[in-house]
């Protein structure tokens, strides 16, 4: 069982204690961890607790990581120390290491504190064990050392007293010679003992079992040899003391040897070391140089959010301006209340006059009535007069006509003639009486009539006035309602302009705080985009490094690889998927509409995420809709498109359970639908997911990788394609996407399948030039080719190309860059068309929008290859050209 650690870490960063507290409690067996910030919390930690390992920031307020090094070596020389700092360069970790540091990690690539932490812990129980080894072996030797000096003692004895054993001693020497073999054999013995030591570098304990077997078969053979030379007792235990002294010297030696190897061990670790600072040291570079670059974009940044101020500045004084006019117009509003005002007194003025005048036209009217009976009443009288008038002209001329009988009569009768001639007189005068009564009357009655009609002529001429009076007072009231329903209509238009100016007013709080939220998504966004572009960079750039080390497999060749393959997608994912965005948001997304077969886009999306939904234990299901509308008339691409974002997503954010995906007819449309079993999306979010930025709740998601722009692309290319999408979804129970599309009825004979033509094989010795300023890409164009039968010329700008191209005429086939300096590739291309019309030229470049790819074609350019080049398209394009 690992044994559990206790960690003290000097640190005055809360928030990069936490960080560095979470990273190493989830790699180390730790049973305590301190963290404290002063130098007398760090000093009370070490003597209280049995620290076993010791991290430090560099630079502190009070106590530096210096200071806190020295007194850790002074004090406590056994505890490793490990820098974690994002203040520490190469100079100052160099010395640290040099003044007893054991390791030291930068903050921004805490992924290698762990490993520093169990090298640190590997090295420190290295140490302990050797020093128990040390221990151990010098109890041993002053064991032999106390034992050998009795034995010299005895020798010396021997050596007086043995003069008469020469003879014996040749025999010894014989023995000796074979004791000289055993000591070679020994010695391959050791030397044996030093490989497998060696090999079993970190395991003392063998070795001090093999030293002890050593010795126990070196005691054997000595007790053989006094077995065999009895007569030789003293001499064989002197051999033994020098046999015993030649193995202290073969240990001694083992173990300069041991020295040696951990020397060099060492020494490879220091190199190796050495060669972590460099990368280090290089890897700073490129972080200085990343973070000069992020420096640019932050000045960038900077001088976008300056100007966004300066733009903020001007809606702010907009809004003043508005405000002012609003207040203005408010004034204009309170001034025409109060003309409405004086109009609506002066309105009600003439009413009242108008009223006094209808009163006075009822009086008019009586009077006029009475003078109507009046005259009724004079024209009975006058017609009255003239029936006496008549009465007495009939009269009259009754009397002429008795006067003519009597004349007649008197005429023929004399006598009677003046009788009758006086009473003739008589009536005569009476009759001329009459006559002037008559004529008086009739005087009267005319001087009646002119009366009358005199009468009829003013009652007339003040009907007329009245009439008069009544079309001025009816026009009066006319333009009071004309005036009235003016002022009706100023009032309705400065309303309405007061209306339109609260909601202007309204519309522009609502842009500002829409501007606000704009730039808080940016913000967010770029942030995101940040962790998302260098997290595949991370992988790119580590993995690469990883393929320079010499102790490399190839299973990891692959393996590196196949991460760096990975990675270099996703980061080719993201840009598509900023580009895919934009490109809807400028209306620059075209679709081309074909027949299209749906079970067929389903099994294909079913094949491609099975291994991925496999590794996370998901079961995907597609069920067959067997339906005629099968087939309809869409865009392909963005239907597959819009279904592999779905399904992602699904894929993504499901932990277990299952994703089922289909789809089914609906009135004139296909419902498409993804259902999952995953996390959930709060009913309040569900129109907010399709806002691009923006991911269902930063808590839920914040473990999910994404730049949170596929729904919303969805979205964009589901509304181009005529159709809607929505959402329904439940906290913990799963979430599922509907998207229709409208159905277009296709004739069975308009179905048609694209026949692919056999390419033809390719002429040999073919040349192709490549013009690219970057030699990265140049490289790997040429390594793609390398294997066909091609002779392959490099340009590095577009001026070399026009050149090269006059110089020779056996190109057969231009790979163009378009922007390279001094000349850029269309204007090349423009030259190379003029001097070689039919010569193929094919554009590659980083340039992505439709509008760019419409100009590139336009310019003399046969085909377009955007960047990062797929190696099947441009085979298939080189097999295109040159068949």
């Amino acid at each position: 069982m690992e044994k559990k650690i206790k960690i003290l870490h000097l640190e005055d960063s809360y928030k990069d204690a936490e960080i560095i507290r979470d990273i190493v409690e989830s790699g180390e067996n730790v049973s305590a961890y301190f963290v404290v910030d002063n130098e007398k919390d760090y000093l009370s930690a070490l003597q209280k607790e049995s620290i076993d390992l010791i991290l430090s920031d560099y630079s502190l307020p009070d106590f530096n990581g210096n200071e806190a090094l020295k007194v850790a070596r002074e004090k406590y020389a056994s505890i490793p120390f490990i820098f974690v700092s994002g203040a520490i360069g190469e100079d100052t970790a160099i010395d640290a290491m040099v003044n007893g540091a054991t390791d030291y990690v930068f903050k921004n690539k805490l992924e290698r504190l762990i490993p520093a932490i169990n090298r640190a812990n590997h090295e420190r129980q290295q140490e302990i064990n050797r020093r128990l080894a040390e221990k151990k072996l010098k109890e041993k030797t002053e064991l032999l050392v106390s034992q050998n000096v009795k034995y010299l003692q005895i020798n010396n004895e021997l050596l007086f007293q043995n003069k008469e054993k020469i003879k014996r001693a040749a025999e010894l020497l014989i023995a000796n010679t074979e004791l000289a073999f055993q000591n070679e054999e020994k010695k391959k013995r050791a030397d044996e003992l030093v490989i497998a030591n060696k090999e079993l570098a970190f395991q003392n304990s063998e070795k001090e079992k093999r030293a002890a077997e050593l010795i126990i078969a070196n005691k054997e053979l000595l007790f053989q040899n006094e077995e065999k030379e009895k007569r030789a007792n003293e001499l064989i235990i002197a051999n033994k003391e020098l046999v015993f002294q030649n193995e202290m010297k073969e240990k001694r030696a083992d173990e300069l040897m041991l020295a040696n190897k951990e020397l060099a061990f060492q020494n490879e670790e220091k190199e190796k070391r050495a060669n972590e600072l460099i990368i280090a040291n290089k890897e700073l570079a490129y972080q200085n140089v990343e973070k000069e670059k992020r420096a640019d974009e932050l000045d960038t940044a900077n001088q976008e959010l300056a100007y966004q101020n300066v733009e903020k500045e001007k809606r702010a004084d907009e809004l003043i301006i508005a405000e002012k006019e609003l207040a203005f117009q408010k004034e204009e509003k309170g001034k025409r209340a109060d003309e409405l005002i004086i109009a609506d007194k002066e309105l009600l003025f003439q009413n009242n006059e108008k009223n006094n005048r209808a009163a006075e036209l009822i009086i008019a009217d009586k009077e006029l009535d009475f003078q109507q009976v009046e005259k009724s009443k004079r024209a009975e009288e006058l017609i009255i007069a003239n029936k006496e008038l008549v009465v007495q002209n009939k009269l009259k001329e009754k009397r002429a006509a008795e006067l003519i009988i009597a004349n007649k009569e008197l005429h023929f009768q004399n006598e009677e003639k003046e009788k009758r001639a006086a009473e003739l007189i008589i009536a005569n005068k009476e009759l001329h009486f009459q006559n002037e009564e008559k004529e008086k009357r009739a005087a009267e009655l005319i001087i009646a009539n002119k009366e009358l009609l005199f009468q009829n002529e003013e009652k007339e001429k003040r009907a007329a006035e009245l009439i008069v009076a009544n079309k001025e007072l009816h026009f009066q009231n006319e333009e009071k309602e004309k005036r009235a329903a003016e002022l009706n209509i100023a009032n309705k238009e400065l309303l309405f302009q007061n209306e339109e100016k609260e909601k202007r007013a309204s519309e522009l709080i609502i842009s500002k705080e829409k501007a606000e939220e704009s730039d808080k998504l940016k913000t967010a966004f770029l942030q995101n985009m940040s962790h998302e572009i260098r997290t595949p960079l991370n992988g790119i750039i580590g993995f690469s490094a990883l393929l320079n080390y010499e102790d490399v497999s190839r299973e990891e060749i692959k393996e590196y690889s196949a991460i760096i393959s990975q990675s270099g997608n996703r980061l080719i994912e993201i840009v598509n998927n900023v580009l895919d965005i934009s490109k809807i948001e400028t209306g620059q997304i075209v679709i081309e509409q074909k027949a299209i077969v749906i079970d067929e886009i389903f099994y294909d999306l079913l094949t491609f995420f099975t291994p991925v939904a496999k590794t996370k234990k998901l079961r995907l299901n597609y069920t067959n809709q067997p339906d005629k509308t099968n087939m309809i008339y869409s865009d392909e691409a963005k239907l597959h498109q819009i279904l592999t974002n779905l399904i992602n997503n699904a894929v993504k954010f499901t932990k277990s359970g299952s994703i089922d995906f289909g789809f089914e007819t609906k009135d004139n449309s296909i419902q498409f639908y993804v259902k999952d079993t995953g996390i959930g999306i709060p009913a309040e979010l569900h129109d907010k997911v399709f806002i691009r930025f923006i991911q269902a709740e930063q808590s839920m998601t914040k473990n999910y990788e994404g730049a949170g722009l596929g729904l919303a692309i969805s979205k964009g290319l589901v509304e181009l394609l005529g159709g809607k999408i929505w959402v329904e979804s439940e906290i913990g129970k799963g979430t599922t996407f509907f998207f229709t599309l409208p159905i277009t009825t296709i004739k069975e004979q308009e179905k048609t399948e694209a026949i692919t033509s056999p390419v033809q094989g390719k002429k040999s010795n073919r040349k192709i030039l490549i013009a690219e300023d970057d030699w990265t890409s140049f490289q790997y164009l040429s390594k793609i080719m390398s294997k066909s039968n091609v002779t392959i010329i490099h340009a590095e700008n577009g001026e070399q190309a026009v050149e090269l191209v006059k110089e020779n005429s056996d190109i057969d086939l231009i790979l163009m860059d378009i922007r390279m300096p001094v000349m850029n590739g269309i204007d090349a291309a423009r030259l190379i068309k003029q001097i070689r019309p039919n010569l193929p030229i094919i554009a590659q470049t980083a340039y992505a929008f439709s509008e760019e790819k419409t100009t590139i074609l336009t310019t003399g350019f046969d085909e377009y290859l955007s960047k990062p080049l797929q190696y099947s398209k441009l085979d298939e394009l080189i097999k295109k050209y040159l068949k």
